[in-house]
């Protein structure tokens, strides 16, 4: 009788298909708590740059984005603002989402 493949057990994590073992939705509003605190507090509502990003979070008309799509697409601006404020807790938590949710 000839043997058959099965494939081996899923992984904690299923990355791009369902998001299982995946805290999406936590990991992407604890980014999004870091980007208020750095851009409301000191001094950040006065950046052309944030203002358009809380823009964007808020519509409620035209493109619409969730968090996650929101914070996918402008990661790189994401990314200098937590360097610029040597906000390593907010790297690391920007890395884990992005490699395991982007």
């Amino acid at each position: 009788m000839p043997q058959t493949h099965r494939p081996s057990a899923p992984s904690q994590t299923d990355r791009y298909v369902t998001f299982l073992g995946i805290d999406f939705d936590g990991q992407t509003r604890r980014v999004m708590q870091r980007i208020e605190q750095h851009t409301l507090g000191g001094g950040g509502q006065d950046n052309a740059f944030w203002q358009y990003f809380r823009q964007r979070r808020q519509a409620r008309n035209g493109v619409q984005c969730d968090d996650l799509l929101l914070l996918a697409s402008f990661v790189n601006q994401v990314r200098e603002l937590f360097e610029a404020m040597a906000d390593e807790e907010g790297l690391a938590m920007l890395d884990q989402l992005e490699d395991e949710c982007f």
